[in-house]
């Protein structure tokens, strides 16, 4: 594996981990009470991070092989992360954390098994992300943020978890600024 990926793989593992434990200490009610601004509970965003990897799998396997890849909807439609989303949370919407949780540590272990056929040459490769164009490497390095930021909006719902000081160092510094 490239020197720069195991940096981002082993912060995201980092981050992973903290979000597991997070997700554990939350009670039944904080994991069913609703994200402010969302439909979401707290419980669709450990869905969310157990299936989305399935997505950037994808994504990562056709950048591993240098093939284009333009994923489609049903049917052939234009494709949209949201609707995706939508559909892998509703498939979930009663699953245990726990069964989530397992879930989402396959789908790492075939995303990271995608990821050591990354080459310099992938790495480098530029595309346009929110309006900027980054390289696959700078994305990657973004992409580490994902676990704590919907964390944070997990919070939201149940703000009582940042009285736990592991928890409030951890998110610190994607809290929003007061």
């Amino acid at each position: 594996m490239e020197p720069a990926v195991q940096l981002v793989v082993r912060e995201a593992d980092e981050h992973r981990a903290r979000f597991e434990a997070f997700c554990r200490s939350l009670s039944p009610t904080q994991l069913e009470a609703l994200v402010p601004g969302s439909h979401w509970r707290a419980k669709d965003y450990v869905a969310h991070l157990a299936t989305i990897d399935i997505w950037v799998n994808d994504w990562f396997e056709h950048m591993a092989e240098c093939q284009p890849w333009h994923p489609k909807g049903e049917g052939g439609a234009p494709f949209n992360i949201d609707d995706w989303n939508e559909a892998r949370i509703r498939e979930r919407y009663d699953a245990a954390v726990e069964d989530l949780l397992r879930e989402a540590a396959g789908h790492r272990a075939r995303l990271w098994s995608t990821v050591d056929r990354f080459t310099p040459d992938v790495l480098e490769e530029r595309f346009v992300f929110r309006g900027k164009e980054i390289t696959f490497l700078r994305y990657l390095q973004l992409w580490i943020g994902h676990d704590p930021a919907h964390s944070v909006e997990m919070v939201a719902a149940a703000p009582e978890a940042l009285d736990d000081q592991e928890v409030r160092r951890w998110l610190g510094p994607y809290l929003p600024k007061a």
